[in-house]
């Protein structure tokens, strides 16, 4: 597992809302995580939550990072006026997302 910074995550997370597919939100990204090729999730989840998406993510074998930050930061960075806890990646779009995925 990889923690990225807030810039990178920011840039990188940008370009995939923009041109790629992704699904946001806890309940709904842990639903999605079967095709998914990336999943990021806040440090401000509960730990529950966390090992429930982790769990999933390793039985699936889908890469998956913790962003070092709240709910309301990662909801700023994808230009959500309200909290995102988890993000699940789609389609990356026209990002290249192997670094994450190599580090994850």
């Amino acid at each position: 597992m990889r923690v990225i910074s807030e810039k990178n995550l920011e840039k990188i997370l940008r370009a995939v809302i923009k041109t790629g597919k992704v699904v946001i939100g806890t309940k709904e990204a842990s639903r999605s995580i079967k095709g998914s090729k990336l999943v990021i999730y806040s440090s401000s989840l509960s730990k529950e939550r966390i090992s429930e998406v982790v769990d999933t993510c390793r039985s699936l074998s889908v890469p998956f990072t913790e962003f070092k930050g709240t709910s309301i930061d990662l909801g700023r960075i994808c230009g959500k006026p309200f909290l995102i806890s988890a993000i699940s990646v789609k389609s990356s779009g026209e990002v290249d997302l192997s670094p994450l995925i190599e580090q994850a």
